[in-house]
């Protein structure tokens, strides 16, 4: 448990500096534009890891992992999303947590689908076809349910280290999102609904999002505000 706490504390410190936290926006922007410039330009080279990671995927479907999988998936979908983001927004009106919080959470369901139909219609890249296992619409880069994924639940954990000081809340929060996202990504590979560069592209945009949207709104008062944040 302790080296869970250690990992924990380090990633969210990391994101939390406004220094580090531009770097790793700027590294997931350089490698998204080079991945949608490639789907664009010289999609061959992406297939060649997209068809064997899909074709081995095919090799491990069971009846039972189906199933399970076209339900995990639906944690990504944005009906799922938006009712978990009205909850979290009426506890955080409810126990009067600070302004910016509300911010972050109605931030992280309005911004996203804007950049995911930017994205999808600039690449227009085509579904994979082999087996889908539920329908896919529209273009496939990058990934909307990762993208929406990533954009709600990985914003949970920095909402949690500044609601609270304890520790084995703060390490739940961080690795249940990260099971979640983790989930929604390799479901969205198994169903035949996305090549897995998609799939990285939305986990690469998701970061910079929620990255940028909570150092974005940080510097309108979530610190300043940490006294009715802090449990």
């Amino acid at each position: 448990m302790q080296a869970a706490h250690s990992v924990t504390d380090r990633v969210l410190a990391l994101v939390r500096d406004d220094r580090r936290a531009r770097l790793v926006v700027y590294l997931c922007i350089a490698t998204f534009m080079v991945l949608a410039m490639t789907a664009v330009t010289r999609e061959t080279l992406l297939l060649k890891v997209d068809a064997a990671v899909q074709e081995g995927t095919m090799d491990v479907r069971t009846g039972w992992l189906n199933t399970t999988m076209v339900m995990l998936t639906e944690l990504g979908t944005r009906y799922v999303i938006g009712v978990l983001a009205l909850g979290l927004a009426i506890w955080a009106w409810a126990t009067k947590r600070c302004t910016t919080t509300l911010l972050i959470i109605i931030a992280a369901i309005a911004i996203n689908p804007l950049f995911e139909v930017l994205f999808k219609e600039l690449v227009g890249r085509v579904r994979p076809n082999l087996d889908q296992l539920l329908p896919g619409n529209g273009p496939s880069f990058p990934s909307g349910h990762v993208l929406a994924a990533v954009g709600f639940y990985g914003l949970i954990p920095l909402i949690v280290w500044e609601a609270t000081t304890n520790r084995l809340a703060r390490t739940m929060a961080f690795f249940g999102s990260g099971l979640i996202i983790l989930t929604v990504a390799a479901s969205r590979v198994y169903l035949d609904v996305h090549w897995t560069t998609d799939v990285f592209a939305g986990l690469l945009l998701g970061t910079v999002l929620v990255v940028g949207t909570y150092h974005a709104l940080n510097g309108h008062g979530f610190h300043q505000e940490r006294s009715c944040c802090a449990a």
